[in-house]
């Protein structure tokens, strides 16, 4: 190979650089194609269950928020060492709740709706309880899924 041979032409630079911009172009509109094709309902229901934490993460009256699905997910642990996963999206207007570990409930600060340990709404607008999902633990992995 000469020395011409390993120098790249302006002409061969240009080509390879509108071909680089062009691909990566293409990939947000492939990607809104798969999006739109693959309804949310059949993307939920590839993902039904899901490993989401460690129990030793979890500490005894202690909660945390994990995701599920693209879904806020609280998990609690009680003083009995027992795991809850409740969804942790008010049902008020969608706000994400929090824990409140001095008081034990969980508290929306949008609209100051409050839910027990169970998920019952108990003060508040909210209308609704909080979802529940089922939990398994396996091996120390907590994983969850609907109901």
């Amino acid at each position: 190979m000469t020395a011409q041979d390993k120098e790249i032409s302006r002409r061969n630079f240009l080509s390879q650089a509108l071909t680089g911009w062009i691909s990566i172009s293409v990939l947000p509109v492939l990607y809104g194609m798969v999006e739109y094709a693959l309804p949310s309902k059949i993307r939920d229901r590839i993902l039904e269950s899901m490993h989401v934490a460690k129990e030793a993460d979890l500490l005894v009256g202690s909660a945390k928020i994990v995701k599920f699905n693209k879904q806020a997910i609280a998990l609690l642990k009680s003083e009995q060492g027992q795991v809850r996963a409740l969804s942790a999206v008010c049902t008020h207007l969608g706000c994400i709740v929090q824990y409140q570990s001095d008081r034990k409930v969980f508290h929306c600060n949008c609209h100051g709706s409050e839910f027990d340990l169970e998920g019952r709404n108990i003060s508040g607008p909210a209308p609704r309880p909080l979802q529940p999902f089922k939990v398994d633990i396996k091996e120390g992995d907590i994983i969850i899924s609907r109901i």
